[in-house]
């Protein structure tokens, strides 16, 4: 039997943010076209109307991306502005270990609201999926999991952290591993 420990770990000033204009954006399409990928990479969200929260980039070719979702608009876009958000991987669970996400207390570090998403990621399948999504946190405000819904991590999991401001959120995440 291992041995069980309680930790917390912090990442200071997390968001990565990257805007382009002049994007096009087809009907009910993976494919944005007509940007500079200069600054945004694979596993970015996508932060745009056109796109449900959570949808993320794919592959990055000369001046396309493609996402991981259809597009849900009805009419093409064009000149479209849109705002890639950067992954901050804030934990890590060891190889050969299990942890459980007991909590974590997210606080805005700015003078103006800002949205966070929050993202499991299994290694093992290679699949995110978002357990807090453009989730508003006012200024002067955090935001809390809280200890009412324990979240696993296998072996190499991790805790992604997006926020649509540059250095706006601070995180902190108390973890059981054993």
């Amino acid at each position: 039997k291992m041995a069980e420990a309680f930790s917390n770990k912090f990442v200071r000033a997390v968001g990565i943010v990257t805007t382009v204009t002049g994007g096009s954006i087809g009907v009910t399409t993976n494919k944005i076209t007509g940007i500079s990928t200069t600054g945004i990479g694979v596993s970015d969200f996508v932060d745009n109307t056109n796109y449900l929260a959570g949808t993320k980039i794919s592959t990055i070719g000369a001046g396309q991306v493609v996402v991981d979702r259809n597009s849900t608009n009805t009419a093409a876009a064009t000149n479209q502005s849109l705002t890639f958000l950067g992954v901050t991987t804030a934990y890590t669970s060891a190889a050969a270990t299990k942890s459980i996400l007991i909590g974590g207390t997210f606080a805005n570090n700015t003078g103006s609201s800002v949205n966070l998403s929050v993202e499991t990621w299994d290694q093992s399948a290679s699949v995110g999926v978002c357990i807090a999504s453009k989730i508003p946190v006012p200024t002067g405000s955090s935001f809390v999991i809280s200890d009412t819904g324990k979240t696993l991590l296998e072996a190499n999991d991790e805790v992604r952290v997006y926020c649509d401001t540059a250095n706006g959120i601070d995180v902190n995440l108390s973890i059981l591993t054993g």
